[in-house]
């Protein structure tokens, strides 16, 4: 597999928890700590996309500000592929606490070894669920950048906003639950209550 960058966005509000959830600890590290931990394992370098780096000092990535601030995590996909020394990132939420490893390898070597400029996870395999991304767990390739930046420049909109525009290498939820039945890859903790209910679920 080529080389590829691994980014941590950590630059959301947490409003829903109510404090900074990137600082809390779970399961004996803080998520941010554990979030580069995880990642690094494929990626090289890792970043971590903020709003104030300075809330960071000391993890063991490099710390990116938002190019511009307050503007949700399009932005954050925007200044991690403008820096990045790799043609492809490997991007994921910093309350994302768990990695199955053949779950990463999976997206990786469709990114690396394929022709698409993004490789996403695709949910919902039920007739009556519509399906989605999970964008915040997502390859996304240096091509890119001219497409955000337009949907930027237009007034801003979700991760997916420009995904119309390239060439995107949707995982069926079929194929990336063959190496993650739970689907622990893409588990994100919004609330405290969330978190609480994890570590229930792992004692």
């Amino acid at each position: 597999m080529k080389p590829i960058t691994g980014v941590i966005l950590a630059g959301g509000k947490s409003s829903r928890f109510g404090r900074n959830k990137a600082l809390e600890p779970f399961m004996g590290e803080r998520l941010i700590d554990r979030s580069v931990r995880l990642i690094k394992e494929w990626c090289d370098p890792v970043f971590v996309v903020c709003q104030k780096p300075e809330e960071y000092f000391g993890v063991e990535a490099n710390l990116v500000a938002d190019i511009i601030p307050d503007q949700g995590p399009l932005m954050g996909l925007y200044t991690s592929l403008l820096f990045s020394p790799n043609e492809w990132i490997f991007l994921r939420a910093v309350d994302m606490p768990f990695l199955e490893e053949a779950f990463a390898e999976l997206l990786i070597k469709r990114a690396t070894e394929g022709n698409a400029d993004v490789v996403v996870p695709l949910k919902g395999r039920h007739i009556d669920l519509p399906l989605q991304y999970e964008p915040l767990c997502a390859c996304y390739n240096v091509r890119c950048i001219p497409h955000i930046k337009r949907v930027i420049e237009s007034g801003g909109g979700r991760v997916i906003s420009f995904f119309s525009r390239v060439r995107v290498d949707a995982v069926p939820e079929d194929t990336w639950r063959a190496v993650d039945p739970k689907g622990r890859s893409i588990l994100n903790i919004n609330t405290i209550q969330d978190m609480d209910e994890v570590v229930r679920e792992l004692s």
